[in-house]
């Protein structure tokens, strides 16, 4: 029965419909009636080739991996709906998924609104920034529970690096494809795929950061990981960071902005590697960070809920604590 409906519901057959319901005043109105059998004829091999249509789009939305775009938009004036459009035309491309956005909505019933997480206000208010977490990982839940393909979320994450380990705490368990803002075109890049976790696996060298020991005091058990990984650097005498007295940074060997092409994964797996030998040493470990949204949101999925590490963003000249990454850990 869903079949026969999308059938007539589809555009086609509803313009169809409407021509043959006109043909039928028109021939009758001068007496023409014997062509009435020719005409509904070819609106029926029309009506045979929509129903062909449907058929291979819901055998795809059926059986198929599903791709579904996922846009997050913390404290930025960007649009995310426009945002989405971007993501929806780069999937577009492929023959296949031609009109994801359309057959989404008709066999899926996910429309724009299941797809856009907008945050504005305090970003520092621990309670609103946990339900505003809950509510993506419902959402993507829901979504899940509605669909029988295998979902794969491509996700374009922006503005705030700090939030986007969290984020990565919340698609910890599902298959992403990871998209970054490229600062130079108007549209998100695809960098990075989890379908196999090798985000969270150690790593023997060190190929994309040099590994540097700032201060030392093995009579404090608080450690400070500053991690540049962009353009910009970090400032260790900063409010929020100058009273640390065992600083670890790792320095990307290549500066300025990480190349689409690059191996971003490479780049997790070492912090998370780091992270693994220092967490042997120190009771608390504190992250400042200069680095791509993207590049947070693997190191979110690779940390998940291991460690209890103290997240930092930079704001205004201060490095303020947003939380603790074991703080999602009881909602989830």
């Amino acid at each position: 029965m869903k079949f026969i409906k999308d059938v007539t519901e589809h555009p086609i057959v509803q313009g169809m419909t409407v021509v043959i319901l006109i043909l039928s005043y028109v021939l009758d109105a001068y007496d023409k009636q014997e062509y009435f059998t020719w005409a509904a004829g070819v609106i029926a091999v029309f009506i045979v080739l929509v129903g062909f249509l449907v058929y291979r789009q819901r055998k795809l939305y059926k059986q198929e991996i599903l791709p579904i775009p996922i846009v997050i938009n913390i404290d930025s004036d960007e649009s995310a709906r426009y945002v989405l459009k971007k993501l929806f035309d780069q999937l577009e491309k492929n023959s296949k998924l031609k009109n994801l956005q359309m057959n989404l909505k008709r066999y899926r019933n996910i429309v724009e609104d299941d797809l856009i997480f907008t945050y504005s206000g305090d970003l520092y208010d621990k309670d609103r920034i946990i339900s505003f977490m809950q509510i993506i990982k419902y959402q993507i839940k829901k979504i899940k529970e509605n669909t029988p393909n295998k979902v794969e979320f491509h996700l374009a994450y922006y503005k705030r690096p700090a939030f986007g380990i969290f984020l990565g705490y919340v698609f910890s368990e599902e298959d992403v494809v990871v998209y970054q803002k490229n600062p130079d075109k108007d549209y998100f890049d695809k960098v990075a795929q989890t379908e196999n976790r090798n985000y969270k696996t150690s790593v023997n060298r060190y190929q994309k950061f040099n590994k540097i020991l700032l201060k030392e005091d093995e009579t404090n058990e608080n450690l400070l990981l500053g991690i540049e990984a962009s353009s910009h650097k970090l400032n260790f005498n900063a409010d929020g960071l100058n009273h640390f007295q065992n600083i670890i940074l790792l320095e990307a060997k290549h500066r300025g902005t990480i190349g689409v092409d690059e191996d971003w994964i490479q780049y997790v797996r070492e912090i998370f590697t780091v992270l693994n030998e220092e967490q042997t040493k120190y009771k608390h470990i504190t992250i400042a960070h200069c680095m791509p949204e993207s590049i947070a949101v693997l190191l979110g999925m690779a940390v998940g809920n291991y460690w209890s590490l103290e997240i930092t963003q930079y704001d205004q000249g201060i490095y303020k604590t947003v939380m603790n990454t074991n703080s999602l850990k009881c909602y989830f």
